[in-house]
Formats: C-alpha cells, sequence, structure tokens
C-alpha cells in the first residue's frame, strides 16, 4: 500500500467502532482465559499440599507448574489490559470525531441562521 504505514492510513468511522468491538471482545477472552489459567494453578496448588507429605519431589513440581500458570495468567492478563486499553483509545478518537462533526453541524446551522436575518 504505497510503503506508508497501516497505522497511518485513515479508517472509516465505522471500520474504528469495529477494531473497538474486536479489541473489546479479545479483552473479554483474555480475561476470561486469564481467570481458568489462575483456577487451573490454584487446583495444582491443593494437589500440591496434599502431596508434600506422600511424595515431596512430585509436590515441588506440582507447585513449580502451579507458579508457571499463575506467570501465564498474569500475562494473559496483561494482554487483556492492552486490548482494553487499545479499544479505549479509539472510543476516544470516535467521541472526537462526534465532538467535531457536532461543532461543524452547529456552525452551519448558525451560517444559516445569520443568512436568514
Amino acid at each position: 500500500m504505497c510503503g506508508c504505514d497501516i497505522e497511518f492510513v485513515e479508517k472509516s468511522f465505522e471500520e474504528m467502532e469495529k477494531d473497538m468491538e474486536g479489541f473489546l471482545a479479545e479483552s473479554g477472552r483474555l480475561k476470561k482465559e486469564a481467570a481458568e489459567i489462575l483456577a487451573r494453578s490454584d487446583e495444582l496448588r491443593r494437589q500440591s499440599v496434599d502431596l508434600r507429605f506422600e511424595d515431596p519431589k512430585v509436590a515441588e513440581e506440582v507447585w513449580q507448574e502451579s507458579e508457571r500458570l499463575r506467570e501465564e495468567s498474569k500475562e494473559t492478563m496483561r494482554q487483556s489490559v492492552d486490548q482494553k486499553i487499545k479499544a479505549s483509545d479509539v472510543k476516544h478518537r470516535l467521541e472526537i470525531h462526534d465532538q467535531i462533526t457536532a461543532v461543524v453541524d452547529r456552525a452551519e446551522e448558525l451560517w444559516k441562521g445569520a443568512i436568514k436575518r
């Protein structure tokens, strides 16, 4: 596309709304995924505690897997927040667009009123 960065290509209002909805949907999906991963981590922690007297080595391995899942959950939640921030940025741009449109519409009304007088 003429060697331009895609971020600098103008998008229609509808395209931006779709982008915002996509970011919000992805954020929600990632948030749900993070919660599921955290729940799996909690279950592994419980298993580890139950195993600690029977087989300490296995209990430690299970605990380490739980810790890995916690880190994965944090990263997934970070990605969810990032998507939500992107959606907020697009929403802000859409609101600015609406404000500019309102100013232009109001100016046109004032101009027509001035012409009639």
